[in-house]
């Protein structure tokens, strides 16, 4: 006899993962614009259907319990993929015949992609891309699971070696000084000058090719390795850190255009183009649409 999937169950592990996300029942209704008995009905029904714990439930709020901390990586991955029907949804309601999913690190969301849609939609006006934020370390999963059929970050070599990759761009690194730093305003800094800084570096784990360039420079051209007193998630964190005057950071050239009121970005006079930007993809999945994509992207840097 064949079994049917019950359809209620997906909306239910979505309320539950706004319960879980938000700590607390009041805050997801909230969010999730409902009242807070009908979402607490919905999770005991849930509960019950699979029968299992999902929720402890304490004065202070409401934590996942062992089992409802597996499921939720599944219930990631199910929400990304709504996420994307959705969006393909309404692109396909404008015309749209073919829609790509690239994931794509701060830097590339920032500075690169919006000018990629743009040349994108002037040459292949049919083609839309959904973009999905990764860390560097993240491509290659991405990649091999098929969640994303282009990656761009911070990358020279990759150790999957079915995937394939080219290189975009080699960016320089400036530096991230506070406003009020002695080096400040000079127009210009060596390497060696920073010698006896505090620095504030993103994670190696989140973009280890990243971080390994920056070392290296620092050993290979300045003579000395940087003192790292933080190591933080984002590049939004590192300028949180200059700003309130805890350390100096180094980021690629194309953040000289994003700098908050406290921070000032130097040159570095005897910096060498070593961050380099890539982008990758899986061979194996045949997928022309991918192509055209990554040859346009390829394509938009050699115009640059």
């Amino acid at each position: 006899m064949r079994r049917c999937f019950d359809y209620r169950t997906i909306r239910q592990l979505m309320l539950f993962a706004a319960v879980t996300q938000e700590k607390s029942f009041r805050r997801a209704a909230k969010r999730l614009n409902m009242s807070v008995p009908p979402l607490v009905l919905q999770i005991d029904e849930l509960e019950a259907r699979l029968r299992m714990k999902l929720l402890e439930r304490t004065p202070r709020g409401v934590s996942p319990t062992a089992q409802g901390n597996a499921l939720m990586p599944m219930i990631d991955q199910l929400v990304r993929q709504a996420e994307v029907l959705n969006f393909s949804v309404k692109q396909m309601q404008q015309n749209a015949q073919g829609i790509l999913t690239i994931g794509a690190n701060t830097e590339s969301m920032l500075f690169f992609i919006p000018e990629f849609k743009k040349r994108l939609a002037a040459l292949h006006p049919n083609i839309s891309l959904f973009v999905k934020e990764i860390d560097s370390y993240q491509v290659e999963t991405e990649l091999t699971d098929e969640t994303v059929l282009i990656g761009m970050a911070f990358f020279d070599t990759l150790s999957d070696q079915r995937l394939r990759m080219a290189n975009l761009i080699n960016e320089k690194p400036i530096v991230l000084l506070n406003r009020n730093h002695h080096l400040a305003g000079k127009g210009g800094v060596s390497i060696k000058e920073l010698r006896n800084e505090d620095f504030v570096f993103t994670r190696r784990a989140i973009a280890p090719r990243l971080f390994d360039g920056l070392v290296g420079f620092c050993q290979e051209v300045g003579g000395f390795t940087p003192r790292i007193i933080h190591e933080v998630e984002s590049s939004p964190r590192q300028m949180g850190f200059v700003s309130c005057g805890q350390g100096i950071a180094f980021l690629p050239e194309s953040f000289r255009q994003w700098m908050p009121e406290y921070i000032k970005a130097e040159t570095i006079t005897d910096a060498t183009p070593c961050l380099p930007l890539s982008i990758a993809w899986n061979p194996l999945i045949e997928s022309p649409l991918r192509d055209i994509v990554a040859e346009e992207l390829k394509q938009m840097f050699v115009d640059r």
